[in-house]
């Protein structure tokens, strides 16, 4: 074999290599394919996973007040709540009555603000409740309920309880503003 016809075999054996080799690093690499069964992140509590409960009730100098009022996880997920519940009261046919809500602190921890709470299955979530009665408003007088709905936080659906309380507010009979209701965050009981 000639000189000239090896040179030509070794470059050809060369170019061929480097074509394989450079194949090789032009082919792309199959990456796997990204996950779609992550965990999901807990989700806030629907209003049909829910019931409600009524706490304690006491009353002193002029007041009510309601510890540990409690939306009760009843669904087999855990869930979310974060803030304050709304309330709305009615009359016995159903028609609303004035209900104002003013957030405060729970009775246990009156500067605490409103955090995150996980219910567990079976876990409650409970908020306080604080208003006036009729002592100090003369002979002013304020409706009172048959039922009031609650709405947990996040939720645009209320949970109804069997429930007469008759709430005053203002502070005064000049100012008197009827269902003058203070209501805490949710807290873990």
């Amino acid at each position: 074999m000639n000189k000239k016809y090896k040179l030509i075999l070794a470059l050809a054996g060369i170019i061929l290599l480097s074509a394989c080799s450079s194949t090789a690093k032009t082919t792309p690499t199959v990456s796997p394919t990204p996950s779609t069964t992550a965990t999901p992140a807990t989700l806030t509590c629907e209003t049909s996973q829910l019931s409600i409960q009524l706490g304690a009730q006491d009353a002193a100098m002029g007041s009510r007040g309601v510890t540990g009022m409690s939306f009760v996880n009843t669904s087999a997920k855990s869930c979310t709540l974060e803030g304050y519940p709304n309330l709305q009261m009615f009359d016995s046919t159903g028609k609303a009555l004035p209900t104002h809500v003013i957030h405060f602190g729970s009775f246990a921890a009156p500067n605490a603000p409103a955090g995150l709470v996980t219910l567990a299955p079976g876990a409650k979530a409970s908020f306080d409740l604080f208003y006036a009665a009729q002592t100090g408003y003369g002979n002013a007088y304020c409706p009172t309920s048959s039922k009031v709905a609650f709405t947990p936080p996040g939720s645009k659906v209320a949970l109804t309880l069997d429930w007469q309380i008759q709430p005053y507010g203002g502070g005064t009979i000049q100012k008197l503003r009827c269902g003058e209701i203070k209501v805490s965050p949710l807290y873990v009981p």
